[in-house]
């Protein structure tokens, strides 16, 4: 059982609406609906009644928010009480993102800053603590005080949303999605998303619906209708897993070319979408959030260094 799986049923007791509890959650409701049925199936018991709208909890719902609430309420002061007792580091910055940044842009990004930050006393010896999770986890995390910097994906037709009047954000920069496919004897690709639907469907690895991956490129395939030329065969929630089934020749993916960047050098990924109706590419904005309230001295050098690269 997950903790969040209780934040979400709390959320839709209050919301009344599986679509507005999905909505104040941060996920797609499919999914929101997907983590209530898991939670029923914890609890051994229908929680809510689906016929009725507004939703309508059952007499176990009802039992069980009683709990729930309790649940969270005691973690939230356990929480509290703990960060009270132990002073954040000031020499340490936390950045709450997710594993896919952490892997494919963290690295460099950091490197290059911490060259720039040498020079600054401010963050003389400083240290970077990096938290992965899930986007809304992340989000949570940042606004909740947990985390100095939110570093996270903000695509055009899904953009983060943050309170401008309490946070703003820096651009670091563009990720581009890449339709790829393992190479084959010839060096084209082994997998091709075809321009119509000639043939047996293809097979993809796609990402699970509460990345912000796997929301933009269900949305990019609903908007071309490339759904029936692709099979699904395979779903994660860990994009290094989908790069490493693609490379097993398993079917062709959209990966991020920071993470394939040596693949398609040595020719082991090639692209697999140019002939389905025009460039396969997706790009997603990488956005760097702060408060807008001052931050301590050591915050506000990394955001001067990262503002000027």
């Amino acid at each position: 059982m997950h903790i969040h799986w209780l934040e979400d049923f709390v959320c839709l007791a209050q919301a009344g609406s599986l679509a507005r509890a999905a909505e104040l959650r941060n996920v797609t409701p499919p999914a929101f609906g997907r983590r209530i049925q898991a939670l029923e199936v914890w609890a051994g018991a229908p929680l809510i009644d689906r016929g009725a709208f507004p939703v309508r909890l059952t007499a176990e719902g009802r039992q069980f928010l009683e709990a729930a609430q309790e649940a969270l309420a005691t973690l939230e002061q356990a929480r509290v009480a703990l960060r009270a007792s132990h002073h954040a580091d000031a020499a340490t910055l936390t950045i709450a993102t997710g594993k896919t940044l952490a892997r494919s842009l963290v690295p460099g990004w950091l490197a290059g800053l911490r060259q720039v930050l040498r020079q600054d006393p401010e963050a003389a010896g400083f240290r970077t603590r990096l938290s992965t999770f899930p986007m809304h986890d992340a989000l949570a995390m940042f606004v909740e005080g947990d985390a100095d910097f939110l570093l996270c994906y903000s695509p055009p037709d899904l953009p983060v949303t943050l309170d401008d009047a309490r946070y703003r954000f820096h651009a670091v920069g563009v990720e581009r999605l890449v339709c790829v496919s393992a190479a084959d004897a010839g060096g084209g690709p082994l997998f091709r998303l075809q321009a119509r639907g000639k043939g047996a469907a293809v097979p993809m690895i796609a990402y699970a619906e509460t990345l912000t991956l796997g929301r933009i490129v269900n949305q990019e395939i609903a908007r071309r209708k490339l759904a029936p030329r692709l099979e699904v065969i395979a779903v994660s929630d860990f994009a290094e897993s989908v790069h490493e089934m693609v490379r097993q020749r398993m079917g062709l993916a959209w990966l991020p070319a920071r993470l394939i960047a040596d693949d398609l050098h040595a020719g082991r990924l090639v692209r697999a979408g140019a002939e389905a109706g025009g460039e396969a590419d997706l790009a997603l904005d990488i956005r760097l959030y702060r408060p807008r309230a001052p931050m301590r001295p050591l915050a506000e050098a990394f955001w001067r260094a990262a503002s000027a690269a």
